[in-house]
């Protein structure tokens, strides 16, 4: 009897939890709607023309990454596994997530799992975003406001390297800083934000660097490159590492692989 007990004890909480998974899903898929909307040309291809305006190394780079004859408008899904540290002093945790780019409304959608929690961070519509949830039925953080919002700006631009078909959001201005770094600016709404892209002997992005909310202080950030891949067509980094450069020495606290990537041209 006993053990009949604990048998539907455990049978209700696995019911729970998958009830909070799917709820937490669903209404992620409901935001992924709304970033993958356009009303834009579907079959509008990039071409050479459309990379005028932008500087030598910004140019060659788009070239190599293959982003000629792509949609101009379209959305990316890609799939990651890496780890992830929360705190300097704790373990780090394993986690696989599934990331939503987009060139219809410029913005990206994470999610991931690193069990029992559940995280979701984005930048869209020109806000951010930060949400971990207990396996979908408690909320442990919830993290918005202006501080977010040019947090989440800046890993939108740092993470164009894996959607490089973003650089051409004409939001962003650059300046040549010397024959390896290129100074992005991004405006969106009421935020601006600067990032360096510094370029290797080949000419392919390899680091980026910004200033971004670490807690309620802003802070260096870098993003290092692994080596690049061809993916769905597109040539990008297969790894990133991302690092606080702090007064007292860097800290590492993130590191992704990508592990599946397509592209998309459907519209909601």
């Amino acid at each position: 009897m006993i053990l009949k007990l604990i048998g539907v004890i455990l049978l209700l909480i696995l019911l729970i939890c998958i009830a909070g998974i799917s709820f937490f899903n669903s209404h992620i898929e409901k935001e992924k709607t709304k970033l993958f909307s356009s009303n834009k040309i579907a079959d509008k291809k990039i071409t050479e023309k459309d990379l005028e305006i932008l500087p030598d190394l910004m140019k060659n780079y788009l070239v190599k990454t293959k982003v000629i004859d792509k949609p101009r408008y379209c959305n990316v899904i890609f799939t990651q596994k890496g780890k992830i540290k929360t705190n300097p002093k704790k373990d780090w945790l394993p986690f696989t997530a599934t990331q939503y780019m987009s060139s219809n409304n410029p913005g990206f959608i994470w999610k991931a799992k690193a069990l029992p929690m559940l995280i979701r961070d984005k930048y869209t519509n020109h806000k951010g975003g930060v949400k971990v949830s207990l396996m979908g039925l408690k909320n442990m953080v919830l993290f918005s406001g202006p501080e977010v919002d040019q947090s989440s700006l800046g890993r939108y631009l740092g993470e164009l390297i894996w959607f490089p078909i973003g650089f051409l959001d004409p939001d962003i201005s650059w300046l040549v800083i010397d024959t390896k770094t290129i100074k992005a600016t991004i405006s969106k709404s009421n935020q601006t934000l600067e990032g360096f892209f510094i370029f290797d002997e080949e000419g392919m992005i390899n680091r980026f660097k910004t200033k971004r909310y670490r807690d309620t202080s802003i802070e260096d950030f870098i993003g290092e490159l692994g080596n690049y891949q061809d993916y769905d067509g597109l040539l990008i980094p297969n790894t990133m590492t991302a690092i606080w450069d702090l007064k007292d020495g860097k800290i590492e606290y993130f590191n992704a692989t990508i592990i599946d990537y397509k592209l998309h041209t459907y519209m909601y």
